[in-house]
């Protein structure tokens, strides 16, 4: 077993929390927020995409596993990144260059990370059965070819 036998369930228990919560935000929070380090919060959150896109490609090159993981997590923060670009900008340029972002750039961006990361999983599961056949194992891992017959 990958994962204990509850966890699924208190994922979407998890979830389902948040409905409650979601209503309260909209019903109580003010439209309008001053916030502290505004520009510290969006060039971490770019920089922590730049490092992802980066890792992404470099994962791609090596052929590695992780670049599933990666591409998945690079195409979460795309979109993240598109929603509030939409929903924090102010003034018609801005919410124009905002929505021309998300539509051009961020979001077929995204859509290939998740793309990438569906094909990675899928090659990775349908490999899985042969390498075990034939006699490979996972330790510590990494992937460990059969001993040599003598």
């Amino acid at each position: 077993m990958i994962v204990p036998w509850w966890l699924p369930s208190l994922f979407v228990l998890f979830g389902l929390v948040l409905a409650p919560w979601i209503v309260w935000l909209i019903a109580r929070l003010p439209s309008h927020q001053v916030a502290n380090h505004w520009e510290v919060a969006w060039a971490g959150f770019d920089g922590a995409l730049a490092v992802l896109l980066v890792a992404t490609g470099v994962a791609l090159a090596r052929r590695s596993p992780a670049a599933g993981i990666l591409a998945a997590m690079a195409g979460a923060f795309l979109i993240c990144d598109a929603w509030f670009d939409m929903m924090t900008s102010r003034g018609t340029p801005t919410v124009i260059a905002a929505i021309l972002e998300a539509v051009l750039v961020e979001l077929p961006l995204a859509a290939v990370c998740l793309w990438i990361a569906t094909n990675v999983e899928r090659l990775l599961a349908d490999a899985r059965p042969f390498l075990e056949r034939a006699g490979f194992r996972v330790e510590h891992r990494r992937l460990v070819p059969p001993e040599p017959a003598d």
